[in-house]
């Protein structure tokens, strides 16, 4: 008996250790990664370019993403748990983490359009690569999404009982709209749009054999091919966790059964944020013109370091 008490304590104990210190490990490389991607993406040879224009917007969001969401976790650490039990806190942080998700993963989207338009033998098609075209996209899907997503300010309560988190959806209804919600708008069809327009651009490409976007054109599909492997691999376990929890709410559960979920619910939610981290590093190891536009943005830095000394 004081052996299994001894066993379920360790399993808290590591569980209390993720949330604090590597949600917080996560939130910090995120947001350093996400911001410098926008300064990056706003550097004038890059300002300009409908693609960097929806990936520097993803940046934005993904930010906002990991502040309502990973910040939880590392209070939740240190056994402040006010903002999951605050009935209005808890609706408005989980509405802004859906529709931040939401708007974070599908400007990759737009982004992969973006250059399946621009390698496209159609001159039409072509014409269609626009910055405007860019904002009406962004726009579109950001007023989609908060729209999509008002369920949650109905669904969502605080201080829900039997569950990995207090901030909860209320019933099984919800839960299963919450849930097939994420797993559908946020992992798969993105995944699929990605995989979709990654193949036509290629196959563009390889029909146009046109110099001065192949490089850019071969930069990005290579990016895009990287996020569907990273958003199917790193996010489909979240869709299944959260699936099993809103199924197995009700059912009695013994002490080691908690103990077991709560630690791989804190494993699997970072894991998911993890995601939205890596573009900064992605876009650094395999875009040419990124690590060009990062380099001088570095120089600029250090040259208004060594005047202002």
């Amino acid at each position: 008996m004081s052996n299994d008490i001894n066993l379920i304590s360790s399993i808290n104990f590591a569980t209390i250790q993720i949330n604090r210190h590597a949600a917080a490990i996560v939130l910090l490389f995120g947001t350093v990664g996400n911001v410098l991607n926008v300064l990056v993406l706003s550097e004038n040879s890059l300002r300009k370019i409908p693609c960097a224009f929806y990936l520097c917007w993803s940046s934005v969001s993904a930010v906002v993403f990991l502040w309502s969401g990973l910040l939880t976790r590392v209070l939740q650490g240190y056994n402040f748990n006010w903002p999951n039990e605050n009935r209005p806190i808890c609706k408005i942080r989980l509405y802004l983490l859906n529709v931040s998700w939401a708007v974070a993963i599908w400007a990759p989207v737009g982004a992969s359009m973006d250059r399946y338009l621009c390698s496209s033998h159609s001159a039409a098609y072509r014409r269609l690569s626009t910055s405007q075209t860019a904002k009406r996209y962004l726009i579109g899907i950001f007023i989609f999404f908060a729209l999509a997503f008002l369920e949650i300010l109905y669904c969502f309560e605080a201080s829900v009982p039997n569950v990995p988190v207090a901030c909860y959806a209320q019933n099984l209804t919800c839960r299963l709209i919450s849930d097939w919600s994420n797993i559908l708008i946020d992992i798969v069809f993105p995944s699929i749009c990605l995989a979709i327009f990654g193949a036509l651009t290629i196959r563009n490409a390889r029909a146009r054999f046109i110099q001065p976007t192949a490089n850019s054109i071969s930069e990005t599909t290579t990016s895009t091919n990287a996020l569907v492997m990273i958003v199917l691999v790193l996010d489909l376990p979240f869709g299944v966790d959260r699936s099993y929890v809103s199924l197995t709410s009700d059912v009695p559960k013994s002490a080691y059964r908690v103990a077991i979920e709560n630690l791989l619910y804190s494993i699997i939610i970072l894991l998911l944020f993890f995601t939205h981290t890596t573009s900064f590093y992605l876009y650094t190891l395999t875009g040419t013109l990124y690590r060009a536009a990062f380099e001088r943005l570095g120089y600029r830095f250090l040259n208004q370091l060594q005047v202002r000394h």
